[in-house]
């Protein structure tokens, strides 16, 4: 799952959902998104979802009950006591051009005042802040299809994910795909967020594209003899990164594959 291009009825749905709390209550998980071996998945689900199935997502994602406040804040730099009733930061203070957005200063790409020269009383533009380094030939970029690891917020978040799709699996077993899949967009994952994946010794799995708007928060989900085994991992935000094609780290004690 990646951005997306929304219609503007839509695209203020989703403001009003996610930054202004007009759908439900505005949460940590909600805040967290403002903040094996690799195999090739069977069947991809490349179509994006509908509107409806995405105002769904926003709002199961926005409404999940967490504990993660204390995550939250850390990443954020705050105390979680700072932290209001939804765990979302206090806003940045007015900015100096009094409309709530930063000054001519302090934007991105913008510029400082310019000094005025005390012998003529005429402005003098400063010299352009130095051009980043670039990068070095000799170092190998990591490879985007590699697992990364999650940050605590995103730990806490998966395991609350984990929990809501293991108990809802609990005490049936999945006998195929279709029926993992069903289950899955029962609880409010779009299709188009759940990728098939190869069988694990017969038994069905998928993966869950949880990554939104900033978040690299995936699930795989195994079928087993009396429910599912789900696990939290990390998938780059990087723009064309299918969570399908993500190859995952050997766990401790297992030989890599």
């Amino acid at each position: 799952m990646r951005s997306r291009l929304l219609p503007k009825s839509l695209l203020l749905a989703v403001v009003g959902c996610v930054v202004l709390s007009g759908c439900g209550t505005r949460n940590a998980t909600t805040d967290l998104a403002l903040a094996g071996s690799g195999v090739s998945a069977v069947g991809t689900q490349d179509a994006a979802p509908s509107d409806e199935e995405f105002l769904q997502f926003l709002e199961l994602m926005n409404n999940m009950p967490s504990s993660c406040a204390q995550e939250v804040a850390d990443e954020k730099g705050v105390l979680p006591e700072d932290l209001p009733a939804g765990g979302v930061p206090p806003e940045p203070e007015q900015a100096p051009d009094g409309k709530g957005g930063p000054g001519p200063e302090h934007a991105p790409g913008g510029s400082s005042p310019e000094p005025l020269k005390a012998d003529e009383g005429i402005p003098v533009r400063l010299p352009d802040a130095p051009a980043p380094p670039e990068p070095d030939p000799d170092v190998t970029p990591p490879d985007p299809k590699e697992e990364v690891t999650l940050n605590a917020a995103e730990e806490c978040f998966g395991g609350d994910h984990v929990r809501r799709v293991s108990e809802a699996f609990e005490n049936t077993k999945t006998a195929d795909y279709q029926a993992m899949q069903k289950k899955l967009t029962d609880l409010g994952y779009p299709a188009a967020y759940i990728h098939r994946m190869p069988d694990h010794e017969g038994a069905p799995r998928a993966r869950v594209d949880l990554r939104l708007l900033g978040s690299r928060l995936a699930l795989e989900v195994t079928g087993t003899s009396s429910g599912v085994s789900a696990e939290a991992f990390g998938a780059s935000e990087e723009e064309g990164v299918n969570v399908a094609d993500v190859k995952r780290k050997p766990k401790q004690g297992a030989p890599a594959s």
